[in-house]
């Protein structure tokens, strides 16, 4: 049997990233993104409907995601898609599905609070690596442009990140 679990989406934070730890120790954020959908309806009146997507990162890729992000950025999610249960206050099984990231792109960082800095924490890494990612896209002020070649880069302390 045949069987694969990817997907890529794209779409804006609704909230800001929060580092949380389990139980056991380990680091993660859940996050969810809106997707904007447009069609024309059988009149030809452009119609737009929104779609919000749960998402959790674990680890370094976390901690990246709260130092970089905060509600309103774009960003592009792949992971796969899982299903999680749970019991709620009152003992009712609740479902959860949400992606568990693999990669994150930052498509954008805001003229907020920490991004401007932490843009220069940004080191160059080898082509060949093939760890677990996130890119990180430099805001259009800055020296790169679209026509430049992108440079994979890695945050310091991390082999989740990268950067154009």
């Amino acid at each position: 049997m045949i069987s694969l679990n990817r997907v890529i989406v794209a779409g804006n934070l609704t909230r800001d990233p929060e580092l949380k730890t389990t139980t056991s120790n380990r680091k993660f954020t859940n996050m969810s993104i809106a997707i904007n959908d447009f069609w024309k309806d059988k009149n030809g009146k452009l119609t737009k409907k929104t779609n919000f997507i749960n998402i959790i990162a674990w680890g370094n890729l976390a901690e990246n995601c709260v130092k970089f992000l905060q509600k309103g950025n774009a960003v592009m999610i792949e992971g796969r898609i899982e299903t999680d249960q749970y019991n709620d206050k009152q003992g009712k099984k609740q479902y959860i599905t949400r992606i568990n990231t693999t990669n994150v792109v930052f498509l954008e960082n805001s003229n907020h609070n920490n991004n401007e800095e932490n843009i220069e924490d940004i080191e160059e890494i080898e082509e060949d690596d093939d760890t677990n990612l996130c890119e990180v896209v430099k805001p259009s002020k800055t020296k790169y442009s679209a026509s430049k070649k992108p440079v994979r880069h890695q945050v310091k302390e991390s082999s989740n990140a990268y950067a154009y």
